[in-house]
């Protein structure tokens, strides 16, 4: 075999490799925790906030999945949490859950009430195994509504976390 059929095989080795592993990059599973609430905005607490906490957190979950992450779904993972538990706050658990649950990635942040008009969502997105940052967003609302938490969550995966999808590493 001459030099260059030796090239043109590394070549070949190298590009089936290459492809194989963005292929299991593209593969690479997500476990979305429910985001947090943090408010120090000294209002009464109102129960209608947990209940909003839950429902973008499905639309986070949906999102991301509409634009390539593969997300576990939250129905298989329900306990994995210990309840009290702070992900914000509990020194990478978030990770130890994650790992639980068969999870290449995991995708977990707060919303921040500073008062009924201003409050921001912070996402991030975790290596499991490495504990590396793949990202962190952040996005300002204006106005505790369903429809200002829910446009928020949108705007976070289209405009900051949808160009990191593991298929478009």
């Amino acid at each position: 075999m001459d030099h260059a059929g030796r090239w043109l095989g590394v070549a070949i080795i190298a590009f089936v490799a290459l492809g194989s592993m963005a292929g299991a990059s593209a593969s690479a599973r997500t476990l979305v925790l429910d985001l947090e609430l943090e408010d120090s905005s000294g209002e009464a607490s109102s129960a209608e906030h947990a209940e909003r906490l839950k429902r973008i957190s499905a639309e986070l979950r949906h999102a991301l999945d509409a634009k390539g992450y593969d997300v576990i779904d939250g129905g298989t993972t329900a306990g994995l949490v210990p309840p009290d538990t702070a992900i914000r706050s509990c020194n990478g658990c978030e990770r130890d859950i994650a790992r639980a649950a068969g999870a290449d990635l995991v995708v977990f942040g707060i919303v921040r009430k500073i008062s009924s008009l201003i409050l921001w969502i912070g996402v991030t997105v975790e290596e499991v195994g490495t504990g590396r940052v793949v990202t962190r967003a952040r996005g300002d609302i204006r106005g505790d509504t369903e429809t200002a938490w829910s446009r928020g969550i949108g705007w976070l995966v289209d405009h900051r976390l949808a160009e990191h999808a593991p298929g478009k590493r």
